[in-house]
């Protein structure tokens, strides 16, 4: 019997989808002017679905955004008709809602265009109609800003100290085990899937990009905390970390029992990391060239573990001041 690990952040979004849903339900049967409840439907699973823009910031600019894009669309109709008319309004919607710093409405306002003019009879509909289904779907926002910032609200500073913390770690359990190797005490490690460190470095970086969008208080706390800093650090040490796995792995693979006490004293993560040039002595199995590229990837991915360790010490006491 195979048991699968369940995501919580996956049960965190389905509980919230689930309630959003339901209460936006509930209020559409309380108040009979809602006369088609798909719109706010749509606007909590759009809304909901957004694990991080739950902000005021991208609640009135979703809010305005499908405004405008009513707005937009009701004017084209009076003009051009069918996917003609769609092609058009997205044409104007699409920059006139980038221009006004409403990108977060854009989903809602294209998928209303669509509907608006897939309606049989649409060129008969006035402001009216505009003007309701832009309340229904403000209900449907309002409801799913409000259980996003009640249940479990994103802390997106809080996930990156996460994220970060864990790509530490793991370089550790690798140093770790790889200086093991090379003292001969333990056998190579598996090879390392660099598709997950890859992964969480992407999120790191789409977390930072959302919040230097929100304004100059997230700016300062993105400055204070040096997270620009700590990703280009990352992604030098990303790469020759990668580099490095693979000159090691591809190592392991041909001199089997590859014992290397220089290397391993280096990587042995209870010594003083970078601190010298590494320098492999000339009785080893590798070859002149081999001994020369493992000195320099070594080196290079060494120091920057070094500056990576001081950059997140100056962050801890700057935390603490």
């Amino acid at each position: 019997m195979i048991i699968t690990r369940v995501d919580s952040n996956l049960i965190k979004q389905s509980i919230k989808l689930g309630l959003s849903v339901l209460i936006t339900c509930a209020v559409a049967q309380h108040f009979d002017r809602i006369s088609f409840v798909f719109y706010p439907l749509l606007a909590v699973i759009l809304i909901v679905d957004d694990q991080d823009e739950n902000s005021f910031q991208a609640a009135r600019g979703r809010i305005l955004g499908t405004v405008s894009g009513g707005f937009v669309v009701f004017l084209v109709h009076t003009i051009l008709s069918g996917w003609i008319g769609i092609f058009v309004s997205l044409l104007i919607t699409v920059p006139l809602l980038r221009r006004l710093g409403w990108g977060s409405g854009l989903t809602t306002a294209v998928v209303i265009t669509v509907i608006f003019l897939s309606i049989p009879g649409y060129t008969n509909l006035n402001w009216y109609y505009i003007l309701n289904r832009s309340i229904d779907t403000l209900v449907g926002v309002v409801i799913a800003i409000a259980i996003g910032r009640l249940l479990w609200p994103k802390n997106r500073l809080m996930r990156m100290e996460e994220l970060h913390q864990k790509l530490l770690n793991l370089l550790s359990t690798r140093m770790q085990q790889h200086s093991q190797s090379l003292l001969g005490f333990k056998s190579s490690p598996p090879p390392l899937q660099p598709g997950s460190i890859t992964k969480d470095l992407l999120e790191i970086q789409r977390l930072i990009n959302i919040e230097a969008q929100l304004g100059s208080k997230h700016i300062k706390q993105l400055t204070r905390l040096r997270w620009q800093q700590r990703m280009s650090l990352w992604r030098s040490l990303h790469t020759h970390w990668i580099l490095m796995e693979r000159l090691l792995n591809t190592l392991a693979v041909k001199y089997q029992h590859l014992q290397l006490p220089e290397l391993a004293h280096q990587l042995d993560i209870s010594n003083d990391i970078g601190w010298k040039r590494l320098h492999i002595e000339s009785n080893s199995p590798l070859s002149l060239s081999q001994r020369i590229l493992l000195e320099e990837e070594s080196t290079r991915f060494l120091r920057l573990i070094r500056s990576q360790k001081k950059l997140d010490f100056a962050v801890k006491k700057n935390s603490f001041e």
